[in-house]
């Protein structure tokens, strides 16, 4: 498979995982944002999808998902909240996905086990605990824009 098609596939699954936890969604498909998602209070979160492969098990060595998290073409960056608000990560294989807010990455690469991916709860968990996350850090910048402008 491509890595176009790979990719296109995670962004499904990643849709189809919001639509599932209740949320509203549509492919963006632009540099860094693949995906918009929305609740019912119109708060919206942009997602930056990573697909990987699931590695063949070598000697004593689980198999593992590897994702490439930089952007750029010569020189990889990191992301920052700018390019968007949540990432995630799909198992290819598992069709399953993990999420992360973007203060936790920090790295170029992210290697997960597979077994994590086996559990559905762990999709649940990172997905909410992600959306807490910006929730929090968006509050937390409004009440202080909200004392700024007291003043």
């Amino acid at each position: 498979m491509s890595e176009t098609a790979t990719g296109l596939m995670g962004e499904y699954i990643a849709a189809a995982t919001v639509l599932q936890f209740g949320f509203k969604v549509s492919l963006a498909q632009q540099d860094k944002v693949d995906a918009v998602f929305w609740d019912d209070a119109n708060e919206f979160y942009r997602v930056q999808v990573k697909t990987a492969s699931l590695s063949a098990e070598r000697g004593n060595r689980a198999p593992v998902y590897h994702f490439q998290l930089g952007h750029g073409c010569k020189t990889k960056h990191l992301p920052t909240e700018e390019d968007y608000d949540l990432l995630c990560l799909v198992g290819a294989e598992h069709r399953r996905t993990l999420w992360l807010p973007i203060w936790s990455v920090r790295q170029y690469t992210k290697r997960v086990q597979a077994k994590l991916l086996d559990e559905a709860e762990a999709e649940r968990a990172s997905f909410f605990k992600a959306i807490e996350t910006v929730r929090q850090v968006r509050d937390g910048r409004r009440q202080a824009q909200r004392r700024t402008n007291l003043r």
